[in-house]
């Protein structure tokens, strides 16, 4: 079984239904959960941002302990057709206490991610909950700020061990001008790899240029439904 989770919220909700919830082809289990809008506007880091992805993470901590693997991704992503089955092969190989981030290039991103729902992982979210509210960062910011507190001390280690989804595969604005890393993408031409089966619309702020992105990869996606290996 292969669980696909998301979350949306009201500003996001006409890009969540065209771009994950009408592309969630092949998935054994849908979650999409509905939540308030705690962030006025919808964009990254304006006022209210910390408390939606608090809301993320509830969702993700609400998730039953019963080992099944598990993608997340971010309401800002679009799936490609043959993306479930790449997620099936990349989880036959994945430990029970391991959380795949996708790669963003300047640091792990935390809006696609493939992991089991282990006891240890479930813990996992919790811890970055509490972190995220005791430093007032938001959960990506908290995770990386652990793991540079953890690398910095002899012996130091995360809760979970973590791997990094290939760049090839879940791309984004970053991983395709990697190493150079970029500005925020404002509508310059770009050219998806034909191995990406998911594609994050982070480097861009905003809903409507998020949209403009994810309508520009999906018109590609021809070119992308072979499967990919890591």
């Amino acid at each position: 079984m292969l669980r696909l989770v998301s979350y949306y919220t009201p500003t996001h909700a006409d890009m969540f239904s065209r771009f994950v919830r009408q592309r969630a082809w092949g998935f054994d289990e849908r979650v999409f959960v509905e939540c308030g809008q705690t962030c006025p506007t919808g964009s990254f880091k304006d006022d209210g941002w910390n408390d939606c992805m608090l809301d993320k993470l509830k969702v993700l901590i609400n998730l039953p302990a019963d080992n099944q693997p598990t993608l997340y991704v971010d309401a800002d992503v679009a799936l490609m057709p043959t993306l479930v089955e790449w997620c099936r092969w990349y989880a036959e190989h994945l430990e029970d206490d391991t959380v795949a981030f996708s790669d963003d290039v300047i640091q792990w991103c935390a809006g696609v991610m493939l992991f089991r729902t282990s006891r240890r992982v479930q813990s996992w979210w919790q811890t970055v909950a509490d972190l995220s509210v005791a430093w007032d960062l938001p959960d990506q910011d908290a995770i990386n700020h652990l793991r540079m507190q953890s690398a910095s001390r002899k012996g130091g280690r995360l809760p979970v061990k973590v791997s990094l989804l290939p760049r090839d595969v879940v791309c984004n604005w970053a991983t395709v001008n990697a190493p150079t890393v970029p500005a925020a993408w404002d509508g310059e031409p770009f050219t998806v790899p034909p191995t990406c089966l998911a594609w994050h619309a982070n480097w861009t702020i905003g809903v409507e240029r998020k949209v403009q992105m994810l309508e520009r990869v999906v018109l590609g996606e021809t070119s992308n439904a072979a499967p990919a290996s890591a």
